[in-house]
């Protein structure tokens, strides 16, 4: 499988502030607030990271997954069913999950598949040189481009997940529920990555016996980058 490292959990993570942030200053000035903006983007990227078992993991899978099944043998309008298992162990992360998908081949009036619709839900946990992470996360939605002639795939969908995480650089320890609409990500067929999309987000949660609530915007760039925009404060995410 050939993977797309649209966010890399560094020693970083690559965030880079379009203002004056620096991604290696230990601010123990925020140290009895909730988090910060800039660690609430983390949590965003952490959800999505490729490397560490994130959303953006499980979507590239599941469409090698529902081609492969079109390639050997499919019904039209069949409920596919499969558990899912993650395992990664390099660059300084630790990841894995658990869980189950479900997928619908949808066809035209040729009886060709021209698209799914997908749910799935798992367990995980992951250890990166930024965050630690277990919990759980679902997401549903749909999938066009599944005719032979499309060079791409189309996924929308909507992400629920709750996890229980540390942020190893301010020590905090994060309870948090996040909730994304992921809007017509185009992955490639050729190279299994995504190539454009976007999204939108609500972060809640505790830490440090205070709440906090952020939203904002995520944009995938291509060529291995992803913007996260909270509070009119945009994160860039980069790989290496």
């Amino acid at each position: 499988m050939k993977t797309s490292k649209m966010i890399l959990a560094n020693a970083c993570l690559a965030f880079v502030l379009l203002a004056n942030f620096s991604c290696s200053k230990d601010d123990d000035s925020n140290s009895g607030e909730a988090i910060t903006e800039e660690e609430a983007a983390q949590l965003v990227a952490s959800s999505l990271e490729e490397d560490s078992g994130g959303s953006i993991e499980t979507m590239v899978k599941l469409t090698i997954e529902v081609q492969v099944t079109i390639e050997a043998e499919y019904n039209c309008g069949f409920t596919y069913e499969d558990g899912i298992s993650y395992q990664y162990d390099q660059n300084g992360i630790d990841a894995s999950y658990t869980g189950d998908w479900a997928y619908q081949i949808h066809c035209n009036d040729q009886n060709l598949p021209d698209s799914a619709t997908y749910s799935y839900e798992k367990t995980a946990t992951a250890s990166t040189p930024r965050i630690s992470a277990t919990g759980s996360s679902s997401m549903s939605g749909s999938l066009d481009g599944l005719d032979a002639d499309a060079s791409t795939y189309t996924l929308t969908g909507t992400y629920e997940g709750d996890y229980s995480q540390q942020l190893v650089v301010s020590k905090k320890n994060v309870e948090s529920e996040l909730t994304m609409e992921l809007n017509s990500l185009v992955i490639d067929k050729e190279t299994d990555s995504i190539t454009s999309g976007s999204g939108s987000f609500t972060l809640t949660g505790t830490s440090n016996n205070a709440s906090f609530s952020y939203s904002g915007n995520i944009e995938f760039m291509g060529n291995g980058s992803a913007t996260v925009t909270i509070e009119g404060q945009t994160y860039i995410v980069l790989s290496n």
